[in-house]
């Protein structure tokens, strides 16, 4: 019996060795696809879909390595969002870039319930260009509000297509204290969360 736990755990530890070598090998080669490959102007979709192409090519180029991986389980039979995950795992190792150009940074950050977004209602008189992008808002009193356009959001194409022109619209907000270096100080902002059609 002792004999056949210790064949058992070798043969655990072989095969879990042979199984990482794998995933570095398919990490190590999607990482050389995604090299010098631009994500400027994709969508998080899009970046995917490049992601999984190039991860495809490298499960192509090491099939008998992954039907051993996988117990020759073909690829509608494997959970490929855990498996993804796996590899994604050692190519942040591996090349951290593609952490900065292809993951989501809503994937590290716990997702924060709608009810905590601040909201207001106005009509967008413009949108400033500058190193960041400032949304105007002129609400119901006349004033006008300033929201910063840090990251992609729901509802983003009302803005980059221009479709926000003589409508009510609804900003969804979050308060984001950045250090100002003229003013020496901290200061809240607020930045854009999401944008609807209002009433």
């Amino acid at each position: 019996m002792k004999k056949l736990f210790i064949l058992f755990t070798i043969f655990f530890t072989v095969t879990n060795v042979y199984s990482q070598e794998f995933i570095e090998k398919l990490a190590q080669e999607t990482c050389v696809c995604l090299e010098g490959k631009s994500t400027e102007g994709m969508t998080q979709s899009q970046k995917e879909m490049q992601m999984g192409v190039c991860m495809f090519q490298g499960i192509g180029k090491y099939k008998q390595e992954f039907d051993a991986y996988k117990k020759n389980q073909n690829l509608a039979e494997i959970d490929l969002e855990s498996f993804g995950e796996e590899v994604g795992i050692e190519m942040a190792v591996i090349c951290p870039d593609f952490i900065l150009n292809y993951v989501d940074p809503a994937y590290f950050s716990e997702e924060v319930p709608d009810y905590s977004l601040e909201v207001e209602l106005g009509k967008i008189k413009s949108i400033e260009k500058k190193q960041f992008n400032a949304v105007n808002l002129e609400i119901g009193d006349g004033s006008v509000l300033k929201f910063l356009w840090l990251w992609d959001f729901e509802g983003s194409e009302i803005l980059i297509k221009e479709q926000f022109k003589n409508k009510w619209i609804n900003v969804f907000y979050s308060n984001l204290m950045l250090y100002d270096p003229e003013k020496k100080t901290y200061i809240n902002y607020k930045v854009v969360e999401g944008i609807t059609f209002g009433e």
